[in-house]
Parts: C-alpha cells; sequence; structure tokens
C-alpha cells in the first residue's frame, strides 16, 4: 500500500463537475492505498458530513486556505485564476510541513488541472504525478469566425504558450520531476515536449462511478408515439457551444418528419438561437426548455434517441458521459475530449471543417441515425457498454497504477 498526498482545489462528496473529479479520484485510490488530500476549507463541512456516515479508513483531508484579505478580489469565476494561483502556495507550503511527520509516496495535482497553470506540488521529496491536465484543446482556427474577438485572444494566448509558456514557465521542469503525466486528450499530448511523452498516459478527468451506473439503470426508457426520431442538445447557450450548427443542420434535412430538436440550457444566444430557428422555419420543431431540473433533463434524453454536441472545445463533459449511460449515441466533432469519450462505435465523429460544411456532415449524421434506428440503437448499446467499462473512476485509477507499476 503507497500513500498518495493530493492537491485538490475543488473536492465535495456528491457533486460534478470540478468538486466530483477531485473527489473520486480520491475515493477510488483509497480503495487500495491510503490518500490524504488538501483542499479548500469551504468543502470541510460537506467532506466531514459523507466521513460521518460513511468508511473510508484510508482516506483523509487537510484543509486550507488564503487569508481573506487576499482573498477579496475573488467574486465567482472573476479572479478565480489568481486565487488558483495563490492557493497553490499555500497548499505547498501545508504539504511541506505535513510531510515532515508522514511518509508519502507519490504527491499528485488534481482539478482545475490545466498546462498553462502552475504548480508546485513537484517541489515535494517525493515522486510526482500531475493530471489529469488539459489545456491543449483549442477551437479549431477553421472555426474562429464563429467565435467573438474575446475568445480569439484567448486561441492566441493558448497558441503562443505552446511556443513560449509565459503563463506557466515551470512546465518543464514540472514534466522533468514527474513520474507520470496524466494529458486528457491528444490535444495536450503534443503541448508536451516529446522527451517528455514517454511518461504520459492519455486519461480524461471525468468517470463514472457504480452508484452512476445504479442510478441510471433506473432512469425509466419512455416509449414515444410514432416513428419520430428526437435529437437532444444540453448545455449553455454560448458561442462555443456552436447551437445553432444543430439547428442548421436539423433545418437542412430533407425530411425531418414529425421529429424535434430539444434544447435544453440558457445563455446569451438564446435569441439568436429562437430566430434562427424561425429563419430556417422549424421553430414549431424546435423546443427551447431553458435551464431545467437535471431530472427533468435526464427525462427528455432518456424520450430522445440521440445526443447532438456540436461544442467546439470539451473536456471530459458530463453530458457525453449521461448520454452513453441512457444508451444514446452522439453526434459530436471528432476533436478535443469528444475524441477521447467517444469512438466510431459510439458516435458519429465529425471532422473538423469550415461551418458549412460541418452543417453538412452534421445533417449527414442525423438523417443517417434517423433513416436507420436499429443502427442507432446499436450505438446506444456500445456507448453503454463503453461507459460502464472504459470510463470508470475504477478503470482511470487501474490503469494509472498499472503505469506506476503499484
Amino acid at each position: 500500500m503507497k500513500t498518495f498526498l493530493l492537491s485538490a482545489y475543488a473536492c465535495e462528496p456528491e457533486k460534478g463537475s470540478e468538486p466530483g473529479v477531485g473527489w473520486n479520484w480520491a475515493l477510488e485510490l483509497a480503495k487500495k492505498h491510503k490518500v490524504v488530500v488538501i483542499t479548500r476549507e469551504n468543502n470541510k463541512q460537506a467532506i466531514q458530513q459523507y466521513l460521518s456516515r460513511h468508511s473510508c479508513a484510508n482516506l483523509s483531508f487537510a484543509f486550507c486556505d488564503l487569508p481573506s484579505k487576499l482573498s477579496f478580489f475573488k467574486k465567482g469565476q472573476k479572479g478565480l485564476h489568481l486565487y488558483y494561483f495563490l492557493w497553490q502556495i499555500c497548499c505547498y507550503r501545508l504539504a511541506k510541513r505535513m510531510m515532515k511527520t508522514i511518509r508519502v509516496d507519490y504527491a499528485m495535482t488534481v482539478t482545475f488541472g490545466n498546462l498553462w497553470l502552475p504548480t508546485f506540488m513537484h517541489w515535494l521529496p517525493c515522486d510526482f504525478i500531475w493530471g489529469p491536465v488539459g489545456g491543449g484543446e483549442g477551437i479549431p482556427k477553421l472555426l474562429w469566425s464563429r467565435i467573438n474577438k474575446k475568445q480569439r485572444l484567448f486561441e492566441r494566448i493558448r497558441n503562443f504558450n505552446k511556443i513560449l509558456p509565459v503563463t506557466n514557465p515551470l512546465i518543464h521542469g514540472i514534466c522533468r520531476k514527474s513520474k507520470l503525466i496524466l494529458v486528457r486528450t491528444e490535444d495536450s499530448l503534443r503541448c508536451i515536449a516529446k522527451k517528455y511523452r514517454k511518461k504520459c498516459l492519455i486519461c480524461i478527468e471525468t468517470g463514472v462511478s457504480q452508484q452512476d451506473i445504479e442510478r441510471f439503470q433506473s432512469t425509466k426508457q419512455e416509449d414515444k408515439p410514432g416513428a419520430k426520431f428526437d435529437f437532444a442538445v444540453v448545455g449553455k447557450l454560448s458561442t462555443l457551444k456552436q447551437v445553432n450548427l444543430a439547428i442548421d443542420a436539423f433545418a437542412s434535412l430533407e425530411n425531418c418528419g414529425d421529429g424535434k430538436l430539444h434544447i435544453m440550457g440558457d445563455g446569451p444566444e438564446k435569441d439568436r438561437l429562437m430566430n434562427l430557428a424561425a429563419k430556417n422555419k422549424v421553430a414549431d420543431q424546435v423546443v427551447f426548455y431553458g435551464n431545467l431540473e437535471h431530472s427533468e433533463v435526464l427525462r427528455i434524453m432518456a424520450l430522445s434517441d440521440a445526443v447532438v454536441m456540436p461544442s467546439l472545445k470539451e473536456g471530459g463533459s458530463w453530458v457525453m458521459f449521461e448520454a452513453m449511460l441512457l444508451k444514446k449515441p452522439m453526434i459530436c466533432f471528432d476533436h478535443a475530449g469528444m475524441s477521447v469519450v467517444e469512438t466510431n462505435e459510439t458516435a458519429v465523429l465529425v471532422p473538423i471543417s469550415q461551418y458549412d460544411l460541418a452543417v453538412k456532415q452534421f445533417a449527414t449524421g442525423m438523417a443517417s441515425l434517423a433513416g436507420h434506428p436499429e443502427r442507432s440503437r446499436e450505438m446506444g448499446r456500445k456507448a453503454y457498454e463503453r461507459v460502464t467499462t472504459q470510463l470508470t473512476w475504477k478503470h482511470h485509477v487501474d490503469r494509472m497504477c498499472a503505469f506506476l507499476k503499484i
């Protein structure tokens, strides 16, 4: 049994997104090894409540945060990256003190894993695991015309970082010290210097638990009236999600019949998207729900036949995992996290292209699934098989331990 010391800025039980990532990596590792997690003070109450109800003998926590006078600038997402940088310093100092009294085999940084954000845990006197880290997943230049000036600026900074890592000058030192680098995608792998790539393992940051699998097994798959074929889109209505592409593709289908495109989510693009549906004369078949309770989102997804995700950039989006657990095939770009989570057996993977061609390719995928419902159902079954065997937290941790030979 080895001892792992985890830096997990976000870590909270029974949560999704980043808090779920930190929690589940720690929880799964603790099934075979001793795990000590350093996380923020605001996670303390939820963690202690969970530990009071569940036995986790190998799992313990230490909490740290910045003094309040140094956190005045953090308001929601504003100031987050600066706060995270300063918190990493605080975390490292606490970890260094802790290692005077406990033996640690591996230090590991999880959550908010980004190649362009520094960590200091590699300075500790033990082996270091970095990741899962992303940051190489940019918006393809062919589609830059579809994003705003601010987003294009971020993409230019990202591309400059690949040449000269100004936002993380420690990257080469971190790679040199790392025993293992978990990278989310091929895009991020290409950002690692070739001499360090033998240390890398492609591993998406998100996974599913046995509890997730059991919960989705109980999700009712409702019967639909008639033979219509419905598509679902889930996510924030922003330019990065490119929901307009799904609407244009749906409208271009020669025969959508009485099928519908269900759009769940809200955001700054909603009015423009509703106008687009009206312009394309499919307003009656494109249903905008706004933000819904999660249970209602799952109900509509379960009632749909396929999920469309024309997003320009994703890591391990939970929507993909939910679709797979519901046995739904997906239509998405063959890019970034979509290329890691999905395969040609579970999804229609559309190559990156200019917008008009992408619309045609998404429409072709939608028509193919609608015209061959048995193929669609088979892809859904393959998706469920993949997510419950290859994309679980257990599988992620087992692969990591096998790489380390522990």
